[in-house]
């Protein structure tokens, strides 16, 4: 963990001792220089002992995480710039050129709030802002890096003050950290400043489950940390006599951590297996390994809790041995087994990656653009899906530490965002090969697109027919996709048809869905007072906003049905009966035309069975030109599951019309 303000020495009359501060802060880091950094903390000791404090805890977790002179130097003169004690000019003058730069960008990423607008009532202006702050902010990491863990080891500092701070404020901070810093520390490797964000954002937005977790560890921690130097000194004599050296040590697991497992499993805290934990560190691959052999022909391990980030690295480039074991006491103990060079790694992520030349400020980019890359993704993928997805929802997806990984027939293992689909796996492997896809094999069975997939299953890819998506993919609840890469694919696809095009598209899309629940056709007025609701000057503008995606079909028509007067208003029930007019939940009749081909039916129940809807009624018949007509009812909910279900026979292969009837 990074040091703590009770580290900040002081002297015998109570002050900073800012020369006995800097004498030890340039140990161990030779790019410091004692010097300016002396002279700094000197000048900024003239703003009084409160804000020369909280500059030098920020010097020292930066310095800690092994940035540059020049960040260091930032780190310092943040606090006050922030506060506008002193400004640009006067930061130049003191602190020098690339610092004063790097304290500026730090300091332009707190313009406004990172959190996302459905986490506080936010004026829909400020949403714009709020994204381009966000941006701002992945643009300056993939520029410079050291802008953002400047930034990021700010926000654990915030935390660490807002015990002082009114709860509306320690709410706001936290909220902010658990949603964009500690996801965004995560992704980058940086899991001193991640487990922190993640325990005291906890701490503030449930105290509760905080301290209840906290109390209960403290009672045993003296009986806990006694276990661990046992179990340590036990394992150090295994490994040793099988000839592997290394090290090892206890490992303490965070609370967050704890409630996240306790929360996912179901489970008290005693069955966690990793509250008490060992860490091994050896020096090459092969050691990790042979440590793993000695661990598991030694104790008995949990098969469940095994994982091989070596092998398999997460996303963010993590690679460690995970394994949990059932020690001499008849208790579990999590085991991690990984190199020193990876343990760097992990300690301080993408810091351990970036070198500078000698003697000089400016970053040396072997290697690190390949690391960063998963960034400009997010923000090409954003300009893409121009409005489909928000970009605190894209950030939240790709740092998201949930992944699912799944191989291909050759081998070839791919990481996907967990709940991705057999659709979202053709995307991945190429772009053409998603937009024919029809189904897959999952571990030999056939399988529809729409599929979840699960870690370790292998997936084949069906395709055929001509390279044409569905619009019906982008319908966020019918679940065909869960990546962004996939969404970003089928937008781009539909974004290069003609306006006109695309206008079409948009009007018959909504024509179809309410026609085939049963309302009437709209007609221009009714298209022309949806427009207006949704602020656009002209119906085609929101025709094409409705075929690219950036409006859900499903959730307008769930609109213009249910809400109050407005289906009154567009006339759509003013061809039908006022006794069949549907009022859920109801029974419902759909009725489906579609070509006569084997497995059609089978089809057509599977899809019933995937949505929970059990059969009440079932008929068909063939008809001529090698059409058959199929009819079901089902009990349906609300006009949601109406739409949705409607939608999803649809898309079933061969269907010409689904139609609503009244049983």
């Amino acid at each position: 963990m990074v040091s703590v303000s009770s580290a900040v020495p002081k002297g015998a009359d109570g002050n900073i001792d800012i020369a006995l501060w800097s004498d030890r802060l340039i140990q161990g880091h030779d790019r410091l220089k004692l010097e300016p950094i002396v002279e700094t903390a000197s000048w900024l000791s003239d703003f009084g002992d409160g804000l020369l404090l909280q500059s030098l805890e920020l010097a020292e977790m930066v310095a800690e995480l092994r940035l540059d002179h020049s960040a260091v130097l930032a780190a310092m003169a943040y606090p006050g710039f922030r506060r506008s004690l002193f400004d640009e000019a006067n930061l130049h003058q003191r602190i020098g050129e690339q610092p004063a730069k790097l304290c500026v960008s730090v300091a332009s990423l707190a313009a406004s709030s990172l959190l996302e607008v459905s986490d506080a009532p936010t004026l829909a202006g400020e949403e714009g802002r709020q994204i381009e702050n966000i941006k701002r902010m992945m643009v300056s990491l993939i520029q410079d890096f050291r802008v953002a863990v400047i930034k990021l080891a700010e926000r654990v500092q915030a935390l660490r003050y807002a015990k002082d701070y009114d709860e509306a404020r320690q709410q706001k901070i936290a909220r902010e950290a658990a949603s964009i810093f500690a996801p965004l520390a995560n992704r980058m490797g940086m899991w001193q400043l991640k487990w922190e964000l993640e325990d005291l954002s906890l701490r503030y937005l449930r105290e509760d489950i905080y301290l209840g977790i906290a109390k209960q560890l403290k009672r045993r921690r003296q009986e806990r940390e006694a276990q661990v130097g046992e179990l340590v000194e036990v394992i150090q004599g295994q490994l040793a006599k099988a000839g592997i050296s290394g090290t090892v040590k206890g490992r303490a697991k965070n609370i967050f951590s704890i409630w996240r497992k306790m929360q996912s499993k179901g489970i008290a805290l005693e069955d966690v297996h990793d509250v008490r934990a060992v860490r091994i560190i050896v020096f090459d691959l092969a050691s990790c390994y042979a440590a793993l052999g000695i661990i598991h022909s030694t104790w008995s391990h949990v098969p469940s809790e095994f994982d091989d980030y070596i092998a398999v690295p997460k996303e963010n480039g993590y690679q460690s041995i995970h394994t949990a074991i059932t020690f001499d006491d008849g208790r579990s103990l999590e085991v991690q087994i990984r190199t020193r060079e990876m343990h760097e790694n992990a300690e301080l992520g993408v810091c351990a990656h970036w070198a500078y030349k000698e003697g000089s400020d400016e970053p040396d980019a072997s290697g690190y653009a390949e690391k960063m890359g998963w960034l400009r993704q997010v923000i090409d993928w954003h300009e893409t899906l121009d409005g489909i997805e928000s970009l605190p929802d894209l950030l939240a997806q790709r740092v998201a530490e949930d992944r699912i990984y799944v191989s291909t027939p050759r081998g070839h293992v791919l990481d996907l965002a967990a709940g991705a689909t057999v659709l979202d796996f053709a995307y991945r492997i190429h772009t053409e090969l998603g937009h024919t896809c029809t189904g897959g094999y999952i571990d030999g069975e056939l399988a529809p697109i729409r599929r979840p997939l699960k870690t370790g299953e292998q997936v084949e890819i069906v395709s055929g027919g001509p390279v044409r998506p569905h619009r019906a993919w982008l319908e966020p609840r019918l679940g065909f996709m869960r990546t962004h890469r996939a969404k970003a694919s089928v937008a781009a696809y539909f974004r290069s048809d003609s306006q006109l095009k695309s206008a079409r598209r948009g009007k018959s899309i909504l024509q179809n869905v309410l026609t085939g629940v049963g309302a009437a056709t709209l007609d221009e007025s009714g298209f022309e007072h949806i427009a207006k609701l949704l602020d656009y000057q002209d119906t085609e503008a929101f025709f094409v906003a409705v075929a690219l995606g950036q409006h859900s079909y499903i959730s307008l028509a769930n609109r213009m049905l249910t809400e109050r007067g407005l289906a009154e208003s567009l006339g759509l029930w003013r061809e039908v009966e006022p006794e069949k007019i549907p009022h859920y939940p109801a029974r419902c009749g759909f009725q489906i035309t579609a070509k006569n081909r084997e497995s059609l039916l089978r089809d057509i129940t599977t899809l019933l069975a995937d949505q929970g809807l059990p059969i009440a009624k079932a008929s068909g018949e063939v008809l001529e030109e090698e059409l058959a007509l199929i009819k079901v009812e089902v009990q349906i909910s609300d006009w949601l599951a109406c739409l949705e279900l409607l939608s999803h026979l649809c898309y079933l292969r061969g269907v010409v019309q689904v139609v609503r009837y009244v049983p």
